[in-house]
């Protein structure tokens, strides 16, 4: 089986691509399968500016962050401070976005360092 994403060929018991992280296996790529919708609000790790939380509802509510920042600062200075407590109710409650880490390479004995002594 090969990733629909990178091409990478994938063992049959893999249920991620170790090259990319896309979902692998008969539907894959099916956002329903784990019981959550695919659009979830999370505080991305790149292109934050404070804490991500602008950022992470312009991806959920799939606007321009720059448009959610305005009106973010629109409303801390009327009604006053009403944008300023959202935003830090928002930075304590919405999770980061999680990491994607690259599994460990298996190592074999030549990479291991290990001689064949006969």
């Amino acid at each position: 089986m090969y990733c629909s994403n990178c091409g990478v060929e994938l063992s049959s018991g893999w249920k991620y691509c170790p090259q990319c992280g896309a979902p692998a296996g008969e539907g894959g790529s099916n956002p329903f399968r784990n019981g959550r919708t695919g659009r979830t609000l999370v505080r991305p790790r790149e292109d934050r500016q404070i804490a991500g939380v602008c950022a992470g509802l312009a991806r959920y509510l799939g606007m321009d962050v720059t448009l959610v920042r305005v009106l973010v600062v629109c409303l801390s200075i009327w009604p006053p401070l009403v944008g300023l407590i959202f935003y830090v109710i928002c930075w304590i409650v919405v999770p980061n976005e999680p990491l994607l880490l690259v599994p460990p390479a298996n190592r074999t004995a030549a990479d291991s360092g290990a001689t064949n002594v006969v």
